[in-house]
């Protein structure tokens, strides 16, 4: 306890700028200690939040030789040669250190580019920002098949469809209601909502469902859902918040599998362009059915089932990671380059070279709102990756 209180005391004379020179040694070795992973993740949570307003931790000499100083210990356990190897190849005690220095380092290079280096790099930046492309509005495509705009609609404007209306309100929501003046049962028809890159929506459907859908997604749904299911049909990923009904359930239709739901929170990712369709439960119970015939598994919260290559595996996640969009965050832990290199495409609205990119994993998390040359600035610094931007393409430099 006396040293996890020690390195909160060390990291808390940080923020205020008063730790001395022997203090600041004596912070380089407690972060390579295992026995404060606890509290040092605990803290990170709340360091993330004050990236932009504080000084940062280290200098770039300091953050070189903190990295030198894990690789010597690596060494001392038998690795290999390369430096990225044996940062990725340490033995189960130290490989937590060298996790959670990469995270730190991501978050402290991050605001180190900011507040110190803003008027240095701003040749670099003006290389690495891509050309201005045309923005996409997000789609509503009615019964008719008329496409509306919602980008552009008034607030508060309303549709009528067939006993049923829906709303665009001025929060980047689509409401759905039934019209309570048509007796007779309605005719199901269906709308169909697209979500561009770089943007994302809420549809409310008739049910009072909650469904938030990111970037390069689209939804297609009926305006009233029948007496005997509530079906949808998702392309890319969303977030359900699915109200309860027992005689009706809801069901999540993708290219690969169906997925069958009481009452429950998850998230669902399925781009036609990723090699797997993941479905993450935050809460409730759902069944996941893939369509190639392969049994069918009940994930409970904090589980995750992939289904790839006609098969399917559930595992158990952290699931911060997969819902971290939703509070308009990149959140990276020991994550693939190339798994983030899809999440910049749908979100910076650029192309990348797949073909490029080395087998990296990483660390750290920055807000969405982060222009993409400060988030790439902050990815070159952590992971000896060294990337390109030209006429909307992204790729690493050999």
């Amino acid at each position: 306890m006396q040293q996890q209180d020690r390195l909160q005391y060390l990291l808390e004379k940080t923020t205020t700028g008063t730790i001395a020179e022997e203090e600041r040694q004596e912070l380089f070795v407690l972060l390579t200690d295992p026995d404060t992973r606890q509290l040092y993740n605990d803290l990170f949570e709340q360091l993330s939040t004050q990236y932009a307003e504080e000084e940062d931790f280290f200098s770039a000499e300091e953050t070189t030789h903190l990295f030198e100083q894990i690789n010597e210990k690596n060494r001392e356990s038998g690795s290999g040669p390369d430096v990225s190897t044996r940062i990725h190849r340490l033995k189960p005690v130290l490989f937590w250190a060298a996790a959670c220095i990469t995270m730190l380092l991501s978050l402290l290079s991050y605001r180190f580019f900011v507040n110190m280096h803003r008027v240095a790099d701003q040749k670099k930046m003006a290389q690495l920002t891509p050309a201005p492309r045309p923005k996409s509005d997000v789609m509503l495509t009615l019964s008719d098949g008329t496409q509306v705009s919602l980008d552009s609609t008034v607030a508060g404007r309303v549709f009528e469809q067939k006993g049923a209306r829906a709303v665009n309100n001025d929060n980047g929501t689509l409401t759905y209601a039934g019209d309570v003046t048509t007796a007779a049962k309605p005719e199901v028809v269906y709308n169909t909502l697209t979500i561009p890159r770089g943007k994302q929506y809420k549809v409310v459907l008739p049910d009072g469902s909650q469904v938030w859908l990111n970037a390069a997604s689209s939804l297609h749904y009926p305006t009233q859902f029948p007496d005997q299911e509530r079906k949808v049909e998702l392309s890319g990923e969303a977030y359900f918040d699915i109200v309860k009904d027992d005689r009706k359930p809801f069901l999540v239709v993708t290219a690969q599998q169906t997925i069958s739901v009481l009452g429950t929170s998850f998230n669902v990712k399925a781009y036609t362009d990723e090699p797997y369709i993941k479905t993450t439960l935050i809460a409730g119970s759902v069944k996941i059915d893939p369509l190639n015939g392969s049994k069918s598994r009940v994930l409970k919260p904090g589980e995750q089932a992939i289904v790839a290559n006609n098969d399917l595996q559930v595992k158990t996640i952290d699931t911060k990671e997969d819902v971290s969009w939703r509070s308009d965050l990149f959140y990276f832990s020991d994550t693939d380059l190339r798994e983030m290199a899809y999440q910049l495409q749908r979100w910076y609205d650029i192309e990348v070279d797949f073909s490029s990119l080395p087998a990296k994993r990483l660390y750290g998390q920055l807000p969405r709102s982060t222009p993409l040359p400060e988030l790439l600035s902050a990815i070159e610094k952590t992971s000896n990756i060294k990337f390109k931007l030209s006429n909307g393409r992204l790729f690493v430099e050999k």
